[in-house]
Order: structure tokens, then sequence, then C-alpha cells
């Protein structure tokens, strides 16, 4: 594939687009630029193709199948090594661990994650294994990316510098339901960083702010 770079650009963009620009592990923004929009312009691509099972664990030509594959920060060749997300799970899981992975692609991945308005993660069930090893081995519950979801979520309760309100907060709810359903039905949206985040902090938020209103 990397030496057809048609198809490369294709697997890319498609990647992309489905993800709506964000990481597909951490919910950090990706995205694919060049200079002057000019076709004929080197792309700038700022995320590298992730296998979800590691090609060293891939003897049966998975690591070709597309259903394998995601786009992750940081980008190829970075010039670091991240303490958190594709480059710190590396060749995890074995195929005798795959049922300890929660893969991003499960139906049921955002609802097995809990975060709080520190940005910290946790399982949502204390007995869930799986996705308390795929935090651990995917470091994230790292300091850095629970700072920046702590803020996200200030910037997204504090619009214009003040605390946000209940209108405002139901229509950033519905927003970001839109979003989530229009990628769903293969629309090109640009997701919010860490929107997953912010959704399951939203809830909250209108819950005390429906209180603060006698409105429950």
């Amino acid at each position: 594939m990397r030496r057809a770079r048609d198809v490369l650009t294709d697997v890319e963009n498609g990647l992309l687009a489905e993800q709506g620009e964000i990481c597909a592990y951490t919910g950090l923004r990706i995205a694919i630029r060049s200079a002057n929009d000019a076709p004929e312009t080197t792309r700038d691509v700022d995320f590298h193709i992730e296998h979800l099972r590691p090609q060293v664990h891939c003897s049966d030509g998975k690591d070709t199948e597309y259903s394998n594959i995601v786009a992750c920060w940081p980008r190829p060749n970075c010039g670091f090594e991240p303490a958190f997300g594709a480059r710190k799970k590396q060749s995890w899981p074995s195929p005798q661990e795959e049922t300890l992975f929660v893969s991003p692609l499960r139906d049921d991945c955002s609802a097995r994650f809990t975060f709080n308005y520190r940005g910290e993660i946790a399982a949502t069930y204390s007995n869930d294994q799986a996705a308390v090893e795929t935090i651990s081995r995917l470091g994230l519950d790292h300091d850095t990316l629970k700072e920046l979801r702590k803020k996200a979520i200030l910037g997204a309760f504090h619009p214009r510098g003040r605390p946000i309100r209940l209108k405002e907060a139901l229509r950033l709810r519905s927003q970001l339901d839109k979003d989530s359903q229009a990628l769903d039905r293969y629309l090109n949206v640009q997701l919010k960083p860490f929107c997953f985040v912010i959704r399951q902090a939203l809830e909250h938020e209108i819950r005390k702010l429906e209180g603060i209103m006698g409105l429950r």
C-alpha cells in the first residue's frame, strides 16, 4: 500500500473522514494539510495508520484488512516517544490478550469508559478487566491527557469566558449528538477534540443546571 501512493492517499482520506478528524485512541485532533490546497502539493499528514491487531501478530494477513486499521496521533517519525496512545500500545495485544483490548471500533467502546470534570478516566464498571487493561496499556490515564481533557471540558463549559447556561448546554449536547449521528451516516463532519469526554461531562452539567433552576 505504501508503494501505491494513490491507494495510501485514499486510505488516509477515508480513515480521517470516518473518524471525524480525531485520533481513534486519544481524541486528539488529527488532520491532512497541503500548502494552498493545491492537489499537486505534498500532503502533510499528521497521523499514522495504526493496526488494531499489531502487525507482528498478523501472520494470517489481517494487517492488510481495512477493518484492522485506524488513524492515530502522532505522525510517523514525530521525533519523540509519546507516553500515551498508539506508540505506548506498541505490539499489544497478543492473540491471547485480544479479549483484554477494547477496540475503538466496538459499538460499546464509549460506554465502557467514564470521564470526570478533572479529565480523569476509569472503567465504567470496576470488574471490566478489558477496560482497565486498555487504559493502562494505552496510557489513557497519563497526566498530559487528563489535563488536555480537563481543558476541553472547561473550554466547552465556559463560552465567552463565563459559565455555560442551561440553554447553551442543551444546544451543545444537541450539536454533539448531531455530529455523531452524521458521522454514523458517513457524512463529512469535523468532531470536536475529546467530544466523547465533553458529551459525558455535559450530561452531568445539564442535570446540575436543571436542579439549580428547579426543573428536576
